[in-house]
C-alpha cells in the first residue's frame, strides 16, 4: 500500500498477497533450516550459566529456529518461514498477514522488519508463527498488483489447510495477526474458518479503504495555504473517481472533474501569483488525473475500496486483541476505533483494545507520525508492544 500512496501523493495507507491449492494432502514443501549464529535464530542467554570463559555455544541458548517452506497452491507458490520455539506456550500458530503493497515476509518497511521482529519475540515467548511473501515478491509466484481480496483470503485459507494436513509441521489451531489492510483479510476470514481462535489487529481499518483514502487526500493539504473549499472540492473529485471506476460509468466526467478541481489548486498555490504557467499546470492536471485514473483501477486496491470491514467484525466469535498507535495517521484511531468496537459489541464477543500513545502505523515510538518520520526512526517498536501481544496470546490459549 506504501507503494500506491506513493504514487498518489497522499498520505501512506491503503495490505496483502495469497493463491489456490489443489490436492493439498499431497502437498511438497522444501526444508532449509538456517543454523547461522544469531542471523536467523532467536538466542538467550541463560542467568544460571557463567558469563566468562564459555563457549559460545554453551553461553547462547538457542531458543527457535526459522524453517523456510515452499507451500504449493496450484499453478503458483507461496515462499514462507515458520518459526518454530524450542519450547511451546501455546499450541495455537499465529500467521502474519501483511500490510498493502507488495511485501516481503518480514514485512520490511523503511528497513523496518517489522514481521520479523515479532516473530523472534513470540518465538521467545514459546509461540509458533508463519511469515510470508506477497504474491510476485521473495519465492513467492503470481500477480500481486491484479490480485484481489478473495485472492488473498483465499491465499491465507491454503496455507491453514497446508498446516492442516502436514506431518511435520502440524497444527490444527490458529491466530491470524493483520497489519494494517491485512486485518481485512484476517477479519474476513476468522468469520468463517473455525479453525482460528483468536484475531490480532494491529493498525487495522474498520472502516471500507475509500474513507481512509478520502481522510488522507484531506490531511494531505493540513499544513497548506488552499482554502477549504477547494480542498472538499478535490476530495469530492477523488470520491467521484473512484466510484466512476469501480462502476465503470462516467469516468471521463469524473477525470474532467478533478482536471479542473486540481488546477484550482495548482493556481492557488502558485507563487508569485501574477505568473502563473498556465501550460504548465494544464499538463500537470492532466497527468495527476490519468496517473488516478490507473491507480483507482488496480484489482489489488479496488477490491478493497468499499469492502466493509465491520461487517465481518460484526460476525466474530473468537478473542481480538486491537493495537492502535496513537500517532497513526495512515488508519487514525479517531475514524476507525468507534467503528470497530460498535461492531465488536454487536459480536458480542471478547476484546481488548491497547492504544500506543505515541506509536505511528509501525508502533515506532514517533514525534508526528506522519510517513517522511518514518526512516529518521530507530527500527524497534514502542515499549511494551511486543509483550503486551505475547501475554494476551499465553493468557488467553485453550
Amino acid at each position: 500500500m506504501e507503494r500506491i500512496i506513493k504514487l498518489l501523493g497522499i498520505a501512506g495507507f491503503l495490505v496483502v498477497g495469497f493463491s489456490c491449492f489443489a490436492n493439498i494432502k499431497n502437498v511438497p514443501f522444501k526444508l532449509n533450516q538456517v543454523i547461522e549464529y544469531c542471523e536467523y535464530s532467536v538466542w538467550s542467554i541463560s542467568p544460571a550459566e557463567p558469563i566468562l570463559n564459555v563457549s559460545r555455544d554453551l553461553y547462547f541458548k538457542k531458543v527457535s529456529q526459522d524453517i523456510n517452506l515452499i507451500i504449493k497452491t496450484g499453478d503458483s507458490q507461496i515462499g514462507g518461514t515458520l518459526t518454530v520455539p524450542d519450547k511451546h506456550n501455546s499450541s495455537s500458530l499465529v500467521i502474519l498477514i501483511s500490510g498493502s503493497g507488495d511485501q516481503d515476509r518480514d514485512e520490511t518497511l523503511e528497513g523496518f522488519k517489522i514481521f520479523k521482529a515479532i516473530a523472534e519475540h513470540l518465538a521467545s515467548r514459546g509461540i509458533a508463527s508463519f511469515r510470508y511473501d506477497d504474491r510476485g515478491v521473495g519465492e513467492s509466484t503470481g500477480d500481486f498488483v491484479n490480485s484481489t481480496l478473495d485472492d488473498h483470503s483465499n491465499d491465507l485459507e491454503h496455507i491453514m489447510d497446508y498446516f492442516k494436513t502436514t506431518k511435520k509441521y502440524a497444527f490444527s489451531e490458529f491466530i491470524l495477526f493483520g497489519h494494517s489492510q491485512g486485518g481485512i483479510v484476517a477479519s474476513k476470514v476468522a468469520v468463517s474458518n473455525a479453525h482460528v481462535r483468536k484475531l490480532i489487529l494491529m493498525g487495522a481499518p474498520a472502516v471500507p479503504l475509500v474513507e481512509v483514502v478520502l481522510y488522507q487526500v484531506r490531511y494531505e493539504y493540513k499544513d497548506t495555504i488552499i482554502c477549504k473549499s477547494l480542498i472538499e472540492a478535490n476530495v469530492s473529485a477523488h470520491n467521484r473517481l473512484m466510484r466512476a471506476i469501480k462502476d465503470n460509468k462516467n469516468i471521463n466526467e469524473a477525470l474532467s472533474f478533478y482536471r479542473e478541481s486540481i488546477k484550482s489548486i495548482l493556481y492557488e498555490s502558485s507563487i508569485p501569483k501574477d505568473v502563473v504557467d498556465t501550460l504548465k499546470i494544464e499538463q500537470e492536471a492532466i497527468g495527476k488525473a490519468e496517473e488516478l485514473k490507473v491507480i483507482y483501477g488496480l484489482p489489488s486496491l479496488t477490491s478493497f475500496l468499499y469492502y466493509n470491514p465491520s461487517e465481518d467484525l460484526e460476525k466474530l466469535k473468537v478473542p481480538v486483541l486491537a493495537l492502535f498507535g496513537g500517532l497513526d495517521f495512515q488508519v487514525p484511531i479517531h475514524q476507525n476505533k468507534d467503528r470497530m468496537e460498535n461492531a465488536l459489541l454487536k459480536s458480542e464477543t471478547d476484546y481488548h483494545f491497547i492504544t500506543f500513545d505515541n506509536a505511528n502505523h509501525f508502533f515506532q515510538e514517533a514525534k508526528t507520525g506522519e510517513r517522511d518520520e518514518y526512516s529518521k526512526l530507530e527500527k524497534k517498536f514502542v515499549a511494551n508492544f511486543l509483550n503486551e501481544i505475547s501475554d494476551w496470546i499465553i493468557g488467553n490459549r485453550l
